[in-house]
């Protein structure tokens, strides 16, 4: 995007912004709702257009939060407090660890042998290894944390022209099409776990049988877009440096055994009942402590990404802007006011659902409260369309967790993003076909939940 098109994009944003605070008031939502609506109009239009670098848009974002009287009584800086955003800087701290280490080379020369160099087959054992690895680390997060950094080691090894096509194709499917391996697991993820229970509680083996082969088809049809989108050469790579697979490291070992220690208590959190972002934490401070860690401070410090924390703080602070103002609630009950047109239409309604998730999901970033605020709404426009409420739940949930439209979107996606080698003009582009495939798995689903014995209607 040239300077002249990136001072129109953040122009118009600005004057969406002022539009919307100038309208006359909207019926029922109150001064500050409308200001909040205001900012999530213009932060979309600046994370979707890549105008100015996302980190300064999440500043924009918490700045006109915080020049709202009624956002100043409720925190406008929440993302700062967020689980989220301190899970972050402690994966940060343990991706440092893992680099510093040798663990990331290790595990590129690994990945380089089981592909035999080639660039191809190495992109399709990393799509064939998500299902694999939500298994054994559920988070996706944490999964970019250590996969990012390897991969891109890996692809530095290859002699090969396209190197920076590779790593673009690599690292958009680990943004984008990671998380979805985790959301076909209950336990994958807080979106699963809030879709879930607000649709009446699943069992494990329930959920994944419903929700696996949607999001597995979405994934398979995800690698084939951005393969096509990147245009990763079938041969041409070689391994450029291999070698001996040496013995483990002194620095190696400790920071697998603190790997191992922090996936151990993060998978038995249904015991300990610590956030995500402890054991981060801990390991974090563990692989940087004297005479035991493998990183000191000033390497932590120059990994630590204020782009990530920035933006990832200000989505999620007007994601709670939103709820807390009622804007939120008032978006929703501005979908549930126009469906009676087409409730009498079961297809044309799930076309409706997926719009409205789609457009909803652009302004409130945050998984959990999207799906805190579509699944009631969703529950109560199939009872009066007199449709399955679990279907037409299942069916937002696969939306919100498959389309995706700017890096801001999602944390898991705005790591891989930060490693610098895709746009938000691919994500936008990957983000449209997602969302036709979405459409087409979705109506592929209704009649494989029917045979489970969850028919639409």
């Amino acid at each position: 995007m040239t300077i002249h098109w990136r001072a129109m994009a953040v122009m118009i944003a600005f004057v969406v912004y002022g539009l919307i605070l100038v309208l006359p008031s909207f019926t029922g939502l109150s001064g500050s709702g409308q200001a909040v609506l205001a900012i999530a109009a213009a932060g979309t239009v600046l994370w979707m257009s890549e105008a100015i670098p996302v980190g300064v848009t999440g500043m924009i974002v918490l700045a006109l939060l915080g020049c709202d009287p009624g956002v100043r009584a409720t925190n406008p800086f929440a993302g700062f407090s967020s689980e989220v955003t301190v899970f972050l800087i402690g994966i940060a701290g343990i991706s440092t660890g893992v680099e510093v280490s040798g663990l990331a080379e290790r595990a590129a020369r690994m990945l380089l042998g089981a592909a035999r160099g080639n660039p191809r087959r190495l992109y399709w054992q990393m799509i064939a290894s998500f299902p694999v690895m939500a298994l054994l680390l559920p988070s996706a997060i944490t999964r970019n944390a250590i996969l990012v950094p390897a991969y891109e080691t890996a692809i530095d090894a290859l002699e090969i022209d396209q190197g920076e096509q590779l790593k673009r194709a690599m690292m958009l499917a680990l943004g984008m099409l990671n998380p979805l391996a985790s959301s076909a697991l209950l336990t994958g993820g807080i979106t699963a776990i809030a879709a879930g229970s607000l649709l009446g509680g699943f069992s494990w083996l329930g959920w994944f049988c419903l929700m696996a082969p949607p999001y597995y088809a979405l994934m398979l049809i995800g690698a084939v877009v951005i393969s096509a989108m990147t245009g990763i050469r079938k041969t041409g790579g070689r391994v450029h440096y291999l070698g001996k697979i040496e013995r483990l490291s002194s620095a190696e070992l400790r920071t697998l055994v603190v790997l191992a220690g922090t996936c151990v208590l993060w998978l038995t959190d249904s015991i300990h009942k610590l956030s995500p972002a402890i054991p981060a934490l801990m390991g974090a401070i563990v692989l940087q402590l004297p005479w035991i860690g493998v990183a000191n401070w000033k390497e932590f410090e120059a990994r630590l990404s204020w782009n990530l924390i920035l933006t990832v703080a200000g989505s999620l602070s007007l994601a709670a802007a939103m709820t807390n103002t009622g804007t939120a609630a008032w978006l929703g009950q501005q979908f549930v006011a126009r469906l009676p047109i087409i409730a009498d239409h079961s297809v044309l309604l799930i076309f409706a659902l997926i719009a409205a998730s789609t457009v909803i999901h652009l302004a409130i970033t945050n998984m959990a409260a999207c799906i805190g605020l579509l699944i009631p709404i969703t529950v109560t426009v199939a009872q009066t369309a007199r449709l399955n409420p679990i279907v037409c739940g299942l069916i937002v949930t696969l939306t919100i967790n498959t389309v995706i439209l700017y890096p801001a979107q999602t944390a898991s996606n705005l790591l891989a993003y930060d490693s610098g080698h895709f746009s938000a003009a691919d994500v936008r582009r990957l983000g449209l076909a997602m969302f036709a495939a979405n459409i087409l798995i979705a109506l592929c689903a209704i009649p494989y939940w029917k045979l489970l014995g969850l028919p639409l209607d």
